[in-house]
């Protein structure tokens, strides 16, 4: 029973422990799907600021490249988007769909809205012809629109038709517009190569006090500390650096709510550890107890022939330091695979089990076997010789 007891308590340890491990890379990539969490803009608005398109290749050269699951731009424009009779004034949007983006040196990746707004709700498909375009559902309502419609957008004199692709479902303010190639609404606002701003999905860390301090007023070791700890803050600045004329700036509704919830996750994971390992040691202790019920005249005899109190602690402490290493080996192997199991079953993929895993289902034996022999070896400790042995 103590065996069970010790191997279940360091299985479950190294599970959750694991887990915990990796749970902030794996909810942070869960969490990505609900939007991006920079935004990039033009440092001067006033004007009709724009950003380059040619810059964007260079956000994936940044130092937190690899942080970056996506990105995509947008140009907007104020058209008559109109369709049989019925006509509206609306924003016309430009952005890339599914674009393969290609860096010197880097591997092959493909951005735009269906990497970085996974949830978006797309009756249809994804515009695929310079022509092509999806819209808002509630323009499409208002306008009459459906699969296969054509819609016109006509600003400053120029006309453009476009062939709806899909009708787009959000919830939100894309429901009001209408979604088109950039290139396309570039050349029809006569802004080749510009865009009005940079949606970044990036995984980050959550913020803590440090994280949000004013870089401006950090020593240069504070700093570089900064910028090589992946708040949001500090990937936000490696993109500004990289993007002319732009400011980056988190999106806090976004960021503050991934923190939180990763801080509670990981608190929650610690919080089951300890309860696990405190409900194995609670098991160890009722076993030794009644383990010590029927050897008290043994112990008894022991010490009507000599022996002293720390002889007879090193007998029982050393019978439960073996049991709880070998416990400890095989909660490990057990943790492990149940680590697995758990990361396929709620984020479907596979677990790494780190070098410190093994060592801590070892120490977490350890201390389980200790703190549940505490109480029955004072319980044995106080046995009387002469009590026990009588008659």
């Amino acid at each position: 029973m103590v065996f069970i007891s010790i191997t279940m308590g360091a299985a479950v340890a190294t599970a959750f422990l694991g887990i915990a491990g990796e749970i902030s890379h794996k909810m942070a990539l869960e969490l990505r799907s609900y939007g991006a969490n920079i935004l990039l803009e033009p440092a001067a608005l006033e004007g009709g600021g724009f950003l380059r398109e040619a810059d964007l290749p260079k956000i994936k050269t940044v130092f937190w490249k690899y942080n970056i699951t996506g990105f995509t731009p947008y140009l907007f424009g104020v058209a008559d988007i109109s369709s049989g009779s019925k006509q509206e004034r609306g924003v016309v949007s430009g952005t890339w769909f599914n674009k393969q983006l290609e860096v010197a040196g880097e591997e092959v990746s493909y951005q735009g809205v269906k990497v970085i707004a996974p949830w978006w709700e797309l009756q249809g498909g994804w515009p695929e012809a310079a022509d092509d375009a999806i819209v808002g559902a509630a323009l499409a309502r208002r306008l009459n629109l459906g699969i296969g419609s054509t819609v016109r957008a006509t600003s400053q004199g120029r006309t453009h038709q476009f062939r709806v692709a899909g009708i787009v479902t959000t919830g939100g303010y894309e429901e009001e517009q209408l979604f088109a190639p950039l290139v396309t609404v570039q050349e029809f606002f006569r802004l080749q190569g510009k865009v009005s701003r940079v949606l970044v999905s990036a995984l980050t860390v959550p913020m803590d006090d440090f994280g949000k301090r004013d870089p401006a007023t950090m020593s240069k070791d504070d700093y570089e500390k900064w910028y090589c700890t992946a708040y949001v803050t500090s990937v936000a600045k490696n993109v500004e650096e990289v993007m002319t004329g732009s400011r980056a700036k988190p999106i806090w509704q976004i960021a503050s709510a991934e923190g939180s919830l990763l801080k509670k996750l990981n608190s929650v994971m610690l919080l089951l550890t300890f309860l696990a390992l405190g409900a194995s040691a609670t098991a160890v202790s009722t076993s030794l107890m009644a383990s010590m019920a029927e050897r008290s005249r043994e112990i008894a005899l022991m010490k009507a022939v000599g022996a002293d109190r720390v002889q007879i602690s090193s007998i029982f402490v050393g019978e439960t330091l073996i049991i709880s290493l070998l416990g400890g080996g095989i909660g490990y192997i057990v943790g492990n695979q149940l680590a697995g199991i758990i990361s396929r079953t709620v984020f479907n993929s596979t677990i790494a089990s780190p070098v410190w895993l093994f060592p801590t289902a070892i120490l977490s034996a350890l201390l389980v076997a200790i703190a549940g022999s505490i109480a029955p070896l004072r319980r044995a400790l106080r046995i009387e010789p002469v009590r026990v042995l009588k008659g």
